[in-house]
């Protein structure tokens, strides 16, 4: 299958310019950003740090815990959320710049971002992320419909993996499509046509992020340059003489 084969060949691609020393400095937002977020899960973990001892409140104890438990649990949803929003916009241009040397690299084409093109990625990503948002939605009701109705729950959390994965997918996809100047239903009808390859790369994602700790700093670090290189893989791209 073309899309397992091209992220092996990705993987090993990326592992190999990641050990000569190359963009490791794209790195550095990440490192920031996910000291920020860290920072912040600290300070709401402390303030309901006193879900520890709600049991001992008489007559309140049991209703206290679940309440503020669920709550906790809340404030992590948004956080993981909100980690994944900064991603996929506030950080839209430095990995687009990574994508953009991860290019000129493989093909050697001589992409330049500026200032403008910062920009305009800046704004595309948002666009697109609320496009993707409001699919992914669409998608988890239509089938929590299906399941409601139906009353088969048994692949429940897979197709909500499954979903949360294509659309995550796609937005690192969107990287290169920009690049190469898709429009935004061009890029739609790509991640369409191409759904092996955006499961795959969107679940690599979910599933590096879950690493504890490094995986929200690294995760979208490298699906970014996997990513690049299966696209332009895909597309033919790189030279056949470069073989990992």
């Amino acid at each position: 299958m073309n899309a397992i084969s091209d992220h092996i060949y990705a993987a090993k691609a990326s592992y190999d310019q990641l050990m000569k020393g190359k963009y490791w400095i794209y790195l550095l937002p990440s490192i920031i950003i996910s000291l920020v977020f860290f920072f912040i899960a600290g300070i709401i973990s402390s303030i309901f740090s006193f879900v520890n001892y709600a049991d001992s409140v008489p007559f309140l104890g049991e209703t206290l815990e679940t309440g503020v438990t669920a709550t906790k649990g809340f404030f992590s949803y948004l956080g993981d959320i909100f980690y994944q929003f900064l991603i996929l916009t506030v950080l839209s241009p430095v990995y687009c710049l990574l994508s953009e040397k991860v290019d000129n690299d493989f093909t050697g084409a001589k992409f330049d971002g500026g200032i403008v093109r910062i920009m305009t990625d800046l704004i595309r990503a948002i666009f697109v992320v609320v496009i993707a948002l409001f699919f992914n939605l669409i998608f988890m009701l239509l089938w929590l419909f299906f399941a409601w109705v139906t009353g088969f729950h048994l692949l429940d959390e897979i197709m909500y993996f499954l979903i949360g994965a294509f659309f995550i997918g796609f937005s690192f996809y969107d990287y290169s499509l920009e690049r190469y100047e898709v429009g935004t239903f061009g890029s739609w009808g790509f991640g369409f046509n191409k759904i092996p390859y955006m499961f795959i790369t969107g679940g690599l994602f979910c599933l590096a992020y879950k690493v504890p700790f490094f995986g929200v700093i690294l995760s979208p670090f490298l699906v970014t340059i996997i990513s690049t290189v299966v696209f332009l893989k895909m597309n033919n791209k790189i030279s056949a003489s470069k073989n990992y």
